[in-house]
């Protein structure tokens, strides 16, 4: 229930009171769990895996679908909302780092942990990549620039639709200046 406050009002317009009252608990309930929105907020996104992102131990899959995966993006034809939630909680997690000091950590931590694994991936010949830790900040910039494409001017599932596409299109240019 939390989480689709935060993914319609976005970080900055979600309250506490909003929170307490679509959980249908008093702000009292709320605060003896969580500190504020921020904590629930890293709860949430910490509870997914270890790092914020995922990121893939197997090879299996093409460059593409692994780093669609890293952030939770569903597949092509996915016509399921749900299945964008978990990237619209990075979404939310990526506005609100700005502003809370452990969301920016746990997003630098993840950073890193991206670089790492491009650079492992070229270890083992699958990428050509000259500098990782550049690369995973461009990934990152480019995953969190459909934070253009506005909650408010649409609804939950014309929203999910044109940032999976928008995702889709833009991992697909990435990987393929990647591909070794």
């Amino acid at each position: 229930m939390g989480c689709d406050v935060f993914i319609e009002y976005g970080y900055i317009n979600t309250t506490v009171d909003l929170l307490a009252a679509r959980c249908g608990i008093s702000k009292r309930t709320f605060y003896e769990f969580f500190n504020g929105k921020a904590d629930l907020l890293g709860d949430v996104l910490k509870s997914r895996s270890q790092s914020i992102f995922l990121v893939p131990e197997t090879e299996d899959l093409p460059l593409v679908e692994q780093l669609a995966g890293i952030f939770f993006i569903g597949e092509d034809d996915s016509a399921d909302t749900a299945a964008m939630k978990h990237y619209f909680m990075l979404e939310v997690g990526w506005e609100a780092a700005e502003q809370v000091a452990q969301l920016r950590d746990d997003f630098s931590l993840a950073r890193a942990d991206l670089a790492e694994w491009l650079r492992q991936m070229k270890q083992k010949g699958r990428i050509t990549v000259d500098d990782a830790d550049a690369a995973a900040t461009m990934l990152v910039g480019i995953v969190f620039g459909s934070l253009s494409i506005g909650r408010a001017e649409m609804d939950l599932e014309e929203r999910a639709k044109r940032t999976r596409a928008y995702l889709r299109s833009s991992l697909r240019i990435f990987a393929n200046g990647l591909t070794a």
